[in-house]
């Protein structure tokens, strides 16, 4: 008989306990908002903008060999899987972590992880026998956030060594291949045509951290360049200014003749075009700044020749008083 005011917790017919009196072993609840560091009302933006920094922080490609990083990394993939999706969302907030355990709908429960370290993007759970296959796409929940390749797969930055190179100008504007010495390997560095001084190249390696390097260009004697146009002082002789004439012009291209017409004064400009920096419309231009030269020391009977020629006074029209 059963003592008065005792409970019956057994069923005489099946042996299963009255349900109302059984409560589970406690266990240790996963806050998947605090383990993201949001609110409970978090809009999904925010969700992702924090998932997105604490992956970067905790992917192990960028803590190797770090165990407690990728356990982090499991534990936030883990909650933002939850807490993206809707409908999980809402069954996490009525009966919280432990509806997604072992056996539950937790996307993440079992994973191999390594199969995702290697940024292929897709995974398989394989389980014992009797227990199906599960085939995981990660395309929404890392592609979406890190544009990776490969079915969306979260592809580390990688590091990146920096180096400089010192060039000429004619190589800069025309182009030149380079040899750059790293980590004891020669490395052939392309130098686009038009680099500026400056700028900086990104030399991808095979298996190896990409270099990124900023290239200085030479100051040059003769020339000066300024944006796609190329600068240069021309000298010519009293009498090729005099009486014009057809003369020899440098170029970064090579020399070229060019028409200087008679009475040319020295600081005239004359322009070259097509013979600047190349551009993807076209070229810039070459000036050439006109420079008379006068002989340090000419004769006396060619000093007198040219004051015989031309007896008036150039300043004239400037006012002698201020």
């Amino acid at each position: 008989m059963q003592p008065a005011g005792e409970k019956q917790i057994c069923d005489q017919g099946t042996g299963s306990r009255d349900p109302s009196l059984y409560s589970p072993p406690a266990m240790a609840q996963k806050d998947y908002y605090e383990i993201l560091g949001v609110k409970k009302n978090a809009t999904e933006d925010e969700l992702k903008k924090a998932y997105r920094a604490l992956a970067k922080k905790f992917h192990p490609d960028k803590n190797k060999g770090n165990k407690e990083a990728e356990n982090k990394f499991k534990e936030i993939s883990e909650a933002y899987a939850v807490l993206s999706d809707k409908e999980k969302r809402e069954q996490y907030d009525r009966l919280g972590a432990e509806a997604f355990g072992p056996g539950g709908a937790n996307p993440f429960a079992g994973f191999d992880f390594s199969q995702f370290m290697g940024g292929s993007g897709r995974g398989k759970r394989a389980g014992g026998a009797g227990r199906r296959t599960q085939t995981m796409d990660f395309t929404d929940i890392f592609g979406d956030l890190f544009g990776g390749r490969g079915g969306g797969g979260y592809q580390a930055e990688p590091e990146v060594l920096q180096a400089e190179m010192t060039i000429e100008l004619r190589d800069a504007v025309l182009g030149t291949t380079m040899t750059l010495t790293a980590d004891g390997d020669q490395i052939r560095v392309r130098i686009p045509e038009g680099v500026r001084d400056g700028q900086k190249i990104r030399v991808p390696r095979k298996g190896e951290p990409p270099i990124e390097i900023t290239v200085h260009v030479k100051p040059h004697p003769f020339f000066e360049r300024r944006g796609d146009d190329i600068y240069i002082d021309l000298p010519i002789t009293v009498g090729e200014a005099v009486r014009g004439a057809e003369v020899e012009a440098p170029t970064v291209y090579g020399t070229v003749r060019m028409r200087v017409p008679a009475g040319t004064q020295s600081g005239r400009t004359m322009r070259l075009s097509g013979k600047g920096v190349k551009k993807k419309n076209g070229a810039g231009d070459q000036y050439c700044r006109i420079q008379v030269h006068v002989p340090p020391a000419p004769p006396d009977e060619a000093v007198d020749a040219v004051e015989g020629a031309y007896p008036e006074n150039p300043r004239t029209n400037l006012r002698t008083t201020l």
